[in-house]
């Protein structure tokens, strides 16, 4: 059963100024977003290019006390073998569920920062951050702020999709973002494989509610996940999911592309590390 902070954020976003998605997805730039949002990507100018994959080396440690350790009612590690690309007995470790509607895409950077560093920045501290750090796509605004509604409670929050790429580098940590063409299953195996980190933007009903009895629209990505593993044996995509209830979220392969074609398949990967 998913947490009721995930279900009420299930509605899309609108749009303000560039485009703008609250806690259940990403604005592709210069969109904002918040968990919900709907225009097209261009390429980042914010962080370095993903490029060939190297040795996963550990990045430089995030700044602030790491936050108070997960429910140890998690399920078990799942176990890493062949045809599993990525960790995701690592993610788990560092799973957090949100309790903002518009903070989906700060709990992941978090995720990463934690399985990077060893050295986790709470959810609060993840939103003073963001709150006082200039936008890298929307000139005059700090990445989470939202005019409108400064409990962010509702509809008007969000984090630009290239904004998460400023976050991670305050971190240490170079990414940038692709989609289309650019991206694959294929690809993603490669990345965490290679030890890289994933932010995938995805349509949060089509992986919560996978009877098709929600009646949440289906068809825009609004929600931030990072990708921890994919399991080509079991055709499992194994998530760091704030917006559900438990760490490593399994959903079937086919569930995870269809979420994540309604955000022209867009992702956050994470550089190389040397």
């Amino acid at each position: 059963m998913r947490i009721e902070t995930r279900h009420n954020a299930r509605v899309l976003i609108t749009t303000r100024g560039a485009a703008l998605v609250v806690c259940l997805g990403i604005a592709l730039a210069p969109a904002l977003a918040g968990c919900g949002s709907d225009t097209s990507p261009t390429a980042s100018s914010t962080s370095a290019a993903p490029g060939p994959a190297t040795s996963n080396a550990a990045s430089p440690a995030a700044e602030g006390p790491p936050s108070a350790a997960p429910s140890t009612s998690q399920p078990a590690p799942p176990t890493v073998g062949p045809g599993v690309f990525g960790d995701p007995g690592q993610g788990m470790k560092f799973w957090r569920a949100q309790s903002k509607e518009d903070n989906c895409g700060l709990m992941a950077v978090s995720f990463i920062v934690g399985e990077r560093t060893g050295n986790q920045p709470s959810e609060q501290e993840m939103i003073t951050l963001a709150q006082n750090t200039p936008s890298g796509v929307n000139p005059g605004t700090m990445i989470y702020a939202a005019s409108n509604d400064p409990s962010h409670a509702g509809a008007n929050g969000g984090v630009s999709v290239e904004d998460l790429s400023v976050l991670l580098d305050h971190f240490g940590i170079k990414s940038a973002m692709t989609w289309g063409d650019q991206t694959s299953m294929q690809v993603l195996q490669q990345y965490l494989g290679d030890g890289r980190k994933v932010i995938a933007w995805v349509n949060s009903t089509i992986i919560g509610d996978q009877t098709g009895n929600a009646t949440d629209q289906r068809t825009k990505a609004d929600h931030f996940v990072e990708i921890t593993a994919i399991d080509t044996n079991k055709q499992i995509v194994h998530l760091n999911d704030s917006g559900a209830d438990h760490a490593d979220e399994q959903i079937p392969v086919a569930t995870f592309t269809s979420s994540w074609q309604t955000g022209q398949d867009t992702i956050i990967a994470t550089a190389p590390t040397a």
